[in-house]
């Protein structure tokens, strides 16, 4: 595959998709009238007297390809597998990893062994004990796996091994302080597949965990049920009554088509929760019959100067626009609630970036005497100056795809709001094919774009000089440095005052303007009883604690 082809198939994998593909997630772009969405008024006579055991909780899932984890390349298998697999690892919201099958890590002071201590008293579904030799299996398992999208997760490992049952150690080809990060895939059972075709096995479609949940029953076509694990390792008694987790004793996960339409399963309540697109929110906003949860999505939309431009090369050009852009304006008008402001793709409220804030705040008038300072004049309302020789003035072209409607009003309202401190953008609509030939080429002045965040907090897909989505062309010696030391800083501290300072130099120098993240929401049956607290990493945070009153 030459350069120019990878190039375009990796642009397309960072933008946001134009028709919404994450797990739990449906858009309709065919909604009629408000009539159409309503409720049935069949749990009106429900009282809520606490946790009790019991019930069923009702999923959606498009027709699965298998219900092996490792194998799937089905985003909802992928959501749901955490009911009957556990990792190593997890994320909490914090985006840091926590411990989960294993207890505890040490890493040798070279930074490329790293030994994970495996939990005690953990046994598989059918009361097989859980080892080292078990995760020894699901890395092989990864690596023979041709099309696993754990694949990533492991490449950067040369060798491993189970020490002995609860003890396993892998050797990295090159240092990785995220490693621990990378060990959240779901961990398989050895003894389970010993004998069998792993890739063919019908057993794939006969999961067999560790987790709170054990798969029951597949019906093709139709539905996936799992019951509760009363022998779950993490179960314990509630602190005022004597239930053991996870409360809601079975789960079932209807199929269907792709083309069928989730929000009328929901509106029916054959299911019970759902992910929903943004432009279905005002469907459900404030309404009693629901809980209606958001959370921060990994979708970052930015604006990516062209560093080649004899304009947008000067610092205080890009600073002038940084101040101008009001961020919050922008979310509050045409985006109420469903984005948060931020200066670069690093997910806000978490432990490498626990604040909000964003470096420039709009000030209109800052904006303005930075540039006169800088030598800007004023004429007939449009800036102009002298560059080597020649008066320049500040016109600008921005890059929008033409099938994105909210990127296209966002870009009209940054159109005026460059127009009051004197810089005129013209905003070119075009299809996405030319716009990544135009960021190929280099041809453009401002594009915006947006990418998706991984659960990797690794900012040199955008910020190193040597990688090819840097499509801004920046360069900058100092934070090329930064991405290294924090790639290979084990001590959390000292990698967190690194992010900072990589923050500080990449905010001053802005060779990318980042606006925001967009927000999802879930929506849940009003049945279904607990704490409701989705995040990036795990939708169904905290699941063993929902329940669903008796009527």
């Amino acid at each position: 595959m030459n350069k120019k082809t990878l190039f375009l198939i990796v642009t397309i994998l960072m933008s946001v998709l134009l028709t919404s593909c994450a797990a739990l997630s449906i858009r309709e772009d065919n909604i009629e009238d408000e009539n159409e969405y309503r409720f049935l008024d069949s749990q009106d006579d429900v009282i809520d007297t606490g946790p009790v055991k019991g019930g069923v909780l009702k999923l959606y899932s498009t027709i699965p390809d298998t219900l092996n984890p490792i194998l799937t390349n089905n985003l909802y298998v992928r959501d749901y597998s955490l009911f009957v697999y556990e990792s190593l690892v997890k994320f909490d919201k914090s985006q840091k990893a926590v411990p989960l099958l294993a207890k505890s890590w040490e890493v040798s002071e070279d930074g490329l062994t790293w030994i994970f201590h495996l939990e005690e008293g953990i046994f598989w579904h059918d009361n097989i004990p859980f080892t080292a030799e078990d995760v020894e299996f699901t890395l092989n398992a990864i690596i023979a796996s041709p099309n696993s999208s754990y694949k990533k997760n492991v490449n950067n490992i040369t060798t491993f091994s189970a020490m002995d049952s609860k003890t396993f150690k892998i050797v990295l080809q090159d240092i990785n302080s995220f490693t621990a990060e990378l060990m959240t895939f779901p961990i398989l059972p050895k003894h389970y597949f010993t004998g069998e075709d792993f890739l063919a096995s019908a057993k794939n479609y006969a999961p067999l965990g560790t987790g709170p949940y054990k798969f029951d029953e597949f019906s093709e076509g139709e539905y996936v049920r799992l019951r509760s694990n009363e022998n779950w390792w993490k179960a314990e008694k509630g602190n005022e009554i004597d239930l053991k987790f996870p409360y809601i004793e079975e789960i079932e996960i209807l199929l269907y088509e792709k083309s069928k339409n989730i929000t009328e399963v929901f509106q029916q309540e054959d299911i019970d929760l759902l992910t929903i697109d943004r432009s279905l929110w005002s469907k459900y906003n404030g309404r009693p019959d629901i809980t209606m949860k958001k959370y921060t999505s990994n979708n970052f939309e930015y604006i990516a100067f062209n560093l080649s431009n004899r304009l947008l090369k000067l610092p205080e050009v890009r600073q002038a626009i940084a101040y101008a852009i009001d961020k919050k304006k922008i979310i509050n008008d045409l985006l109420p609630g469903e984005a948060l402001a931020s200066d670069m793709p690093l997910m806000p409220d978490t432990w490498l970036n626990d604040t909000n804030a964003v470096f420039f705040n709009a000030d209109k008038e800052k904006a303005k005497k930075l540039l006169q300072d800088n030598g800007w004049k004023e004429r007939n309302g449009l800036l102009y100056k002298n560059i080597y020789g020649v008066n320049r003035y500040l016109k600008l072209e921005m890059l929008v795809n033409e099938d994105n409607s909210f990127r296209i009003k966002v870009a009209q309202e940054i159109k005026k709001q460059l127009q009051e401190i004197g810089i005129e953008l013209t905003i070119k609509e075009v299809d996405w094919e030319d716009e990544l030939k135009s960021i190929e080429r280099k041809r453009f002045d401002m594009v915006f774009i947006g990418c998706q965040v991984t659960s990797i907090p690794d900012l040199s897909f955008m910020y190193s000089s040597e990688s090819e989505l840097n499509i801004s062309g920046y360069k900058n010696p100092e934070v090329d440095e930064y991405l290294k030391t924090i790639v290979g800083e084990i001590d959390e501290s000292a990698k967190k005052m690194h992010y900072i300072k990589l923050k500080e130099s990449i905010n001053q120098d802005l060779p990318y303007l980042g606006l925001y993240f967009y927000n999802d929401a879930v929506i849940y049956n009003k049945r279904l009883k607990g704490e409701f607290s989705p995040y990036l990493w795990n939708r169904y945070f905290d699941f063993t604690n929902w329940y669903i009153p008796v009527k």
